[in-house]
């Protein structure tokens, strides 16, 4: 790349306040905790977008964001308790409701005077498909997407969590690289598995691929050498990355995954792996969203390259904490990776212009009742086999491969 080219990606790394990408990421709602995570009177300190923030629910069960620094000495907020509906600050209790309002300073005569003064700053919060997620733009304030596979009644969920220590481009961008599955997932799972004296997984050639952009980000289409294209959901339908950075990854025509990736601040990430599985007739709802650990490290510290999603995070970790693009040499094989950054400055460009970027809802008729979002049900591969002890570990303890047609 071009030192040109390479300062025109470079803008989609940063995600602090005022830069391009910070900006860009500041048009959506970002899931920060799990909703099970976050009991009445639990106080969690939270990182997003590179600001420090407090995350807790008061008594009535209603969460608040707010930056994490007290106004009056600095302490932080995150070692501070939940009094009733209210945040104090742990070292001279000063109180703060969720807005971020001052409502109290009791070393101070009469509770305290000019209050108004010395709020926090707050963030919206909603809770969704257990979740919850956080705005931290400008107003007016979009509306929370509510897609199917989050809202559906007749869907339970739950999620793993990976924080991953690099930018958040390189880690969206690998699902608009449909070729790296017959390497990386196929290649070098077979000459993992001869190792181990265990027999191949069947590789497989792409035969052509497309990319469509659409209004929330871009479907990625593929055909298999050996597949026809007529009937081919995989072709016909394909499946999405949804702006800013989320996969949509269809595991069986009942199960689908989110993979939702979220800028901690520059050099760290964390991912969401939400699993959204249709229920079968005639059982009765689970009531929560359980929150697991995904990791891509192996107990001894390893690298899990075993498992497709502990293979994927190496190579993101791998390149580095922020991947030096000058460095690379995209090829005709890259096109839908060179797509999705071209897509997404666009949109930086659109908000420079005073419009909001693809993926925005403002309207509620079109949040209503969900939106649906394209899923291919056909699969023309199959990773059985491709399952080490350090791969998804589902909450009762049983190994799923989660991703089988993740890519």
């Amino acid at each position: 790349m071009s030192e040109a080219q390479n300062a025109r990606i470079a803008r989609l790394q940063p995600v602090g306040q005022g830069t391009p990408a910070g900006k860009f990421m500041r048009f959506f709602w970002h899931p920060i905790s799990g909703a099970d995570e976050l009991k009445n009177g639990d106080v969690k300190k939270i990182t997003l977008l590179g600001e420090k923030l407090v995350l807790f629910r008061g008594e009535n069960g209603k969460p608040g964001l707010v930056t994490e620094r007290c106004p009056h000495r600095g302490a932080s907020m995150s070692i501070g308790f939940v009094d009733g509906d209210t945040l104090r600050c742990a070292y001279h209790a000063w109180q703060f409701d969720t807005a971020g309002k001052c409502l109290e300073q009791p070393s101070e005569a009469e509770g305290g005077k000019n209050l108004e003064r010395y709020g926090l700053k707050s963030y919206p919060v909603q809770e969704q498909g257990g979740l919850i997620f956080a705005y931290l733009g400008a107003a007016p304030v979009p509306l929370l997407p509510r897609f199917e596979l989050m809202v559906d009644p007749g869907r339970d969920h739950d999620v793993g969590v990976s924080d991953v220590p690099c930018n958040w481009l390189q880690i969206s961008e690998n699902n608009m690289d449909p070729y790296h599955v017959e390497f990386l997932h196929m290649m070098y799972t077979n000459v993992l598995r001869k190792k181990q004296g265990l027999p191949p997984i069947r590789e497989r050639k792409h035969k052509k691929v497309a990319f469509e952009v659409f209004h929330f980000g871009i479907v990625k289409k593929r055909v298999w050498e050996g597949d026809e294209e007529e009937g081919n959901e995989e072709w016909t339908v394909g499946h999405p990355v949804v702006f800013p950075g989320t996969a949509i990854v269809p595991i069986t025509a009942d199960w689908v995954q989110m993979q939702i990736r979220v800028p901690t601040d520059d050099q760290n990430t964390r991912v969401y792996w939400y699993n959204s599985k249709r229920r079968p007739a005639g059982e009765k709802p689970s009531g929560v969203c359980p929150v697991w650990a995904n990791p891509w490290q192996k107990p001894n510290g390893d690298m899990d390259l075993e498992s497709l999603n502990g293979q994927d995070m190496s190579v993101f970790v791998t390149q580095g904490p922020i991947s030096d693009h000058t460095e690379e040499n995209l090829v005709t094989s890259d096109k839908g990776v060179a797509l999705y950054r071209k897509t997404i400055l666009d949109q930086i460009d659109a908000i420079e212009a005073g419009r909001d970027p693809l993926g925005v809802v403002r309207d509620e008729k079109d949040n209503t009742p969900w939106i649906e979002l394209p899923s291919e049900t056909h699969f023309g591969f199959s990773f059985a086999g491709l399952q080490s002890s350090a791969a998804y570990m589902h909450p009762e303890g049983e190994q799923h491969n989660k991703t089988v047609a993740a890519k």
